[in-house]
């Protein structure tokens, strides 16, 4: 819906015209015309314009001025020169004509007969209906966008409006280009070939956007072409309003449509980001009061039914700790386990995919989720496999994070969660040291830790190391961490000391001898399976120890 120079050329005014040069570029888009009076009207341009003239201006160029000036007007990007002859010259000089052709610039021979207003006021009476229907249809868009918007409709309805304006397929994808809507589900499915321009902002639409070639995966392959908007909220990207020029390419028309929608979507993400925060801190309240045992059944159901929650049935207790691989952690913060704000959305988008119906909070940096379980299936083993799911897609999208997982028992009333929810946080705190940071664990697993957890006063836990192993503890050689280390691994082995050497990668003599000097400093009896059963349980409560004493350190 533009006004090109071939439309000027269809004028009756322009019926003994001749092109003399840039046929090519004849569809160039004409957005004004000016008389030039002066030599240095190249100065005066701002682009798009018809240049009517009788080369009096210049009648004083030589060749390479002519040539220079054409070059000049090209670079002004000016739509072509309209020039009449017969009055101040005879001809076209033939320099013009020469550089018209090399630039591929249109330029036209107009009669001495027809009067410059006989061209230049149906030129711009064209331009000015062109403008008045642009903005009559952007007023169009704009107000069935805005009553959408008003009409609190879903981002579906929105890319359907969209598509049908255009009539070309459209999709939203997440930030992490996951898609949430289509209206083709052809378009959501594809690899890309190549990114052509990267957020680029035209005439045609004020958003930043960019182009793109891709495969189609689902329909044999074949290539199409894209235009991707990113669709900003609370200055940052929320989704990716994605075209496919599936069956034709976007004109300007369609531009103004693309740019309404893209301004609907925003409006809408930022409405239920708005919306979305006040339920999640109401959501997260009660879950808090959930998981402390202070909220009245009463209460609870009442609420409940408010916000849509499903608390029939059994539940268990599910924790998510995020933490940063240590090589990328540059401050006590991130070493203590608290995630950034990117890792904490990138973590619950997981969540709401695959438990979007899950009851999910937050507490002091970590994700609490409330599962529904049958306990008469094998429920832990589905659990874990589901939080394998979950964690696998997080780690997909970003690298250096790590996710530990504690899992509780089984609260046949969801109103006797906060039991669970206490285990699940030993299976947390001591999954850590039973298998490190990157784990699941459930509370069943903790062995001896669910009895060790009891304890909160480090002197009563101290108690309990046999007085063989206080010994060892007690030593004051500097070998002392090297037997402490032995010890724990040779029982590990289950006493044998080539494995243990093997494990230490020490020489096998060498995991003998700290053996016998065990022996000799704390008095030990290997075979007294009683007694080594007490040992083991004192270094579980070492660890316990060193742990406390780290964090400490830590914080």
């Amino acid at each position: 819906m533009e006004f090109s120079v071939q439309d000027v050329l269809n004028l009756p005014s322009m019926k003994e015209a001749i092109v003399l040069s840039g046929q090519q570029n004849l569809h160039k888009v004409v957005k004004g015309s000016t008389i030039m009076e002066a030599p240095d009207i190249t100065d005066w341009l701002k682009g798009g314009e018809l240049l009517l003239s009788s080369l009096y201006a210049i009648r004083d160029f030589d060749e390479n001025e002519q040539k220079e000036f054409i070059q000049k007007l090209v670079s002004k990007d000016v739509s072509a020169l309209l020039i009449k002859i017969d009055r101040y010259v005879k001809g076209v000089p033939e320099p013009i004509i020469e550089m018209g052709k090399k630039l591929n610039f249109p330029i036209i021979q107009i009669q001495k007969e027809v009067p410059y207003v006989d061209i230049m006021y149906p030129v711009m009476e064209e331009i000015l209906n062109i403008q008045l229907k642009k903005l009559q249809y952007y007023k169009d868009i704009h107000d069935q966008f805005t009553a959408l918007s008003l009409a609190d409709e879903s981002p579906q309805k929105i890319i359907e409006t969209l598509e049908n304006l255009i009539g070309n397929p459209v999709a939203i994808f997440d930030r992490n280009f996951y898609c949430i809507a289509t209206t083709d589900p052809s378009l959501a499915k594809f690899n890309i070939v190549e990114k052509l321009h990267y957020y680029n902002i035209t005439e045609t639409m004020k958003f930043p956007h960019y182009r793109q070639v891709v495969k189609y995966t689902e329909q044999n392959e074949q290539i199409g072409h894209q235009i991707v908007v990113p669709i900003e909220t609370i200055n940052r990207i929320k989704a990716y309003l994605l075209i496919g020029e599936v069956n034709k390419p976007l004109g300007e028309l369609d531009f103004i449509a693309v740019e309404n929608a893209a301004t609907s979507l925003s409006l809408e993400f930022v409405k239920q980001f708005a919306v979305a925060e006040v339920d999640k801190h109401f959501k997260n309240d009660l879950l808090e009061q959930l998981i402390a045992g202070k909220l009245p059944s009463n209460v609870l159901y009442q609420n409940a039914n408010l916000i849509g929650w499903d608390i029939e049935g059994s539940f268990a207790a599910v924790l998510f700790k995020i933490w940063r691989n240590e090589e990328e952690v540059h401050s006590k913060q991130l070493k203590r386990g608290l995630a950034n704000g990117k890792d904490e959305s990138l973590l619950q988008e997981a969540l709401n995919q695959y438990l979007p119906n899950a009851i999910i909070g937050s507490k002091s940096g970590t994700k609490i989720v409330l599962w529904k379980v049958n306990q008469n299936d094998d429920w832990l083993k589905k659990v874990k496999d589901k939080v394998t799911s979950i964690l696998d897609r997080v780690k997909k999208h970003e690298s250096g994070i790590i996710i530990q997982v504690g899992i509780g028992t089984i609260s046949e009333e969801i109103n006797q969660i906060s039991d669970s929810y206490k285990k699940a946080f030993d299976a947390l705190e001591f999954g850590e040291i039973l298998n490190g940071k990157d784990s699941i664990t459930s509370y069943s697993e903790l062995g001896v830790f669910r009895m060790l957890g009891q304890f909160t006063n480090s002197e009563d836990l101290k108690s309990f190391i046999p007085p063989s192993l206080q010994k060892l503890l007690n030593y004051q050689q500097a070998n002392k961490a090297d037997l402490l280390t032995t010890l724990k691994v040779f029982l590990q082995c289950n006493q044998n000391a080539t494995k243990a050497s093997q494990q230490l990668f020490i020489h096998h003599k060498t995991a003998i001898y700290r053996i016998e000097r065990i022996k000799e400093i704390t008095g030990m009896d290997f075979e007294d399976a009683e007694e080594m059963l007490l040992v083991q349980i004192g270094l579980k409560i070492i660890e316990l120890l060193e742990r406390e004493d780290k964090h400490k350190y830590d914080v």
